[in-house]
């Protein structure tokens, strides 16, 4: 891990700029009152890194069938 700076990506398009170690795909973080988890880290020589986080917890439409679950008609 090494220390600089970095620009955090949500997944509502918001961004962060971070001052820290760049964290691996799989950490998980904690920013805005919310865990999130490492799902990217772009590495861009001479460039800044982009880290693309995602919720832990994913919020689920149970109103959908479940996967492979047939609707009858």
């Amino acid at each position: 891990m090494s220390s600089e700076v970095l620009v955090i990506r949500f997944p509502n398009g918001d961004a962060e700029i971070y001052a820290g170690s760049c964290p691996s795909t799989g950490d998980r973080l904690t920013r805005r009152d919310t865990q999130w988890i490492v799902a990217k880290v772009d590495f861009r020589r001479g460039s800044h890194t982009t880290v693309t986080v995602r919720p832990v917890e994913v919020l689920r439409d149970t109103g959908w069938p479940t996967p492979y679950e047939f609707v009858r008609v």
